[in-house]
């Protein structure tokens, strides 16, 4: 019993880990906005680059979750069922992580939904842009990518 209540602990403290990252996640997403609209193409990049490394940290968090929810014997089970089958030690505690992830993965799913509409509109008077000054024959050098 003292091995699955040590585990359960280092659920929890693997959960917390990853939920402060996803937090961090939802502030560059925040941030990202501006980034996109000020269409600044070095800031991007830095941007990109600091989403990407709490992208990473998420991953190995998720990672080690799965490894702990396989040595608990609950391979592939949410937190909300994790948590109804815990000791009430564990319960509580659990089904408040489980809803505080709910919670934050909606706000992240809203977060690409607007950022991913703002990329797309300023895509679309970049191209406009271009498309302009093509039919004065000027056509002016992509300094990034224009295949995203």
């Amino acid at each position: 019993m003292q091995s699955s209540i040590n585990s359960y602990d280092d659920l929890i403290t693997i959960l917390e880990q990853e939920f402060s990252l996803c937090s961090d996640m939802v502030t560059l997403l925040q941030k990202e906005k501006d980034v996109i609209v000020g269409l600044d193409t070095e800031a991007l990049d830095n941007h990109l680059r600091e989403k990407e490394l709490v992208a990473a940290k998420i991953s190995v968090c998720e990672e080690a979750r799965a490894r702990m929810l396989q040595s608990l014997g609950m391979p592939n089970k949410t937190l909300t069922e994790v948590a109804a089958a815990a000791g009430n030690d564990y319960a509580d505690h659990l089904s408040s992580i489980a809803s505080r992830f709910k919670s934050i993965a909606t706000s992240i799913a809203e977060l690409n939904t607007l950022n991913s509409l703002l990329i797309e509109k300023s895509l679309f008077y970049i191209r406009s842009s271009r498309n302009f000054l093509n039919t004065f024959g000027i056509n002016p050098k992509p300094r990034i990518s224009m295949e995203a």
